[in-house]
């Protein structure tokens, strides 16, 4: 099974600049690759969201040269470090996504068949 970066158009649904990525992953895997990637968009969403409200940096002096260099800041760093958090918090969604819909798959046709899913993975609550 492999995964890719693409919307459910099967387009890129990234920039250029953040590159494609497969991953690969045996069927008897997918239940806890699954919680792996959900375990990373909640730790995204405990972590890295509360702090984005503490973005853009205040003008720190207050005056118009500070202003002028908060602003440049920001269209440099603030803002392109915003555009790739929402594309790695798109992509976490998007694998978490592609593996419950493949899992259901697999669990439609396979049932829990312990060969298919290997015998350490008998609780796939």
């Amino acid at each position: 099974m492999h995964l890719a970066d693409v919307d459910g158009g099967g387009t890129s649904s990234l920039p250029p600049e953040f590159g494609q990525r497969k991953l690969k992953v045996d069927p008897s895997a997918i239940p806890e690759a699954r919680k792996a990637f959900e375990r990373a968009l909640d730790e995204f969403e405990l972590k890295i969201e509360r702090e984005l409200d503490k973005l853009p940096p205040a003008e720190w002096a207050g005056d118009p040269v500070s202003s002028e260099t908060a602003k440049a800041f920001k269209e440099q760093t603030t803002d392109k470090a915003l555009t790739a958090l929402a594309q790695y918090k798109k992509q976490l969604m998007g694998v978490v996504d592609q593996l419950k819909m493949i899992e259901e798959q697999y669990r439609q046709v396979e049932g829990d068949n312990t060969a298919m899913w290997g015998k350490h993975n008998r609780d796939l609550g």
